[in-house]
């Protein structure tokens, strides 16, 4: 196993200019991650790509889990990884160094000492050897795990292209976490929003105009907040008079303003 610092790599490497943009372009969607993964195949030829955030109290969440072919094998290792093998990756271990630690590491699966871990997550796949970029922020981390067959190792020159791109990788990694998390909950981001935009809005007319902007009518709003018809459309007529607006339209245009 080797581990790198990612500073020294500032300035190297170059990234396939048409895939970087096609992945910023699909920074939280759902098909970020088959983007990441073709990047990566014309990158440093990895057949299969995986990253993972971590927040305090061991919360680990799969941000991306992509391989080629038509079973999702990425997916269930990434399954028994975060169930069961977390604690046993060295990347973890490095991570609890100094804060704000970027890295490279080389990871051979014959370095993998727990054996229950080498078999689920490497043998049992076909995989064999594994580059990871990681940082710490604060309390959370990120790592992007790329991964080659059996007996397919990463060269030098791959490790350096991939030191050269790190950087930007961890950075879109970062806000497609952020991003795709605000998108499954609409609702929450658009209180967020209107809170921002209208301070003197109560609680209750967020929630009214933040339903209003999902297309939940007066009748299912209602219903939602346990309140009465005429008390949501009172509550959406004061929010509208204080956001200076007439129609959901214009709301709708405010929020994503």
């Amino acid at each position: 196993m080797h581990v790198l610092d990612i500073g020294q790599f500032a300035g190297r490497g170059a990234v396939p200019h048409g895939s970087l943009a096609d992945l910023i372009s699909r920074i939280g969607r759902p098909d970020f991650g088959k983007s990441l993964l073709a990047l990566s195949r014309l990158a440093v030829g990895a057949d299969h790509v995986t990253a993972f955030a971590e927040a305090p109290g061991d919360r680990i969440g799969t941000v991306v889990a992509e391989n080629g072919g038509p079973r999702p094998l990425a997916r269930t290792v990434a399954e028994r990884y975060v169930r069961h093998h977390w604690q046993s990756d060295p990347v973890t271990r490095l991570l609890r160094g100094p804060e704000g630690r970027r890295i490279i590491v080389d990871i051979d699966a014959d370095d993998v000492e727990k054996g229950d871990y080498r078999r689920d997550c490497y043998a049992a796949v076909s995989l064999g050897h594994r580059l990871s970029v990681a940082e710490s922020r604060g309390a959370r981390t990120m790592r992007l795990n790329f991964y080659r067959a059996r007996g397919e190792d990463f060269r030098p020159e791959d490790v350096e292209r991939l030191g050269g791109m790190a950087e930007m990788l961890l950075a879109m990694l970062w806000r497609h976490e952020e991003t795709a998390a605000a998108d499954e909950n609409p609702e929450a981001l658009f209180n967020a929003r209107l809170a921002s935009l209208a301070p003197g809005l109560s609680v209750r007319e967020r929630q009214v105009c933040a339903l209003i902007a999902l297309g939940v009518t007066s009748e299912g709003i209602g219903l939602r907040l346990d309140i009465g018809l005429n008390t949501v459309l009172t509550y959406r007529k004061r929010a509208y008079a204080r956001l200076g607006i007439s129609s959901q339209n214009e709301l709708m245009r405010r929020l994503m303003s």
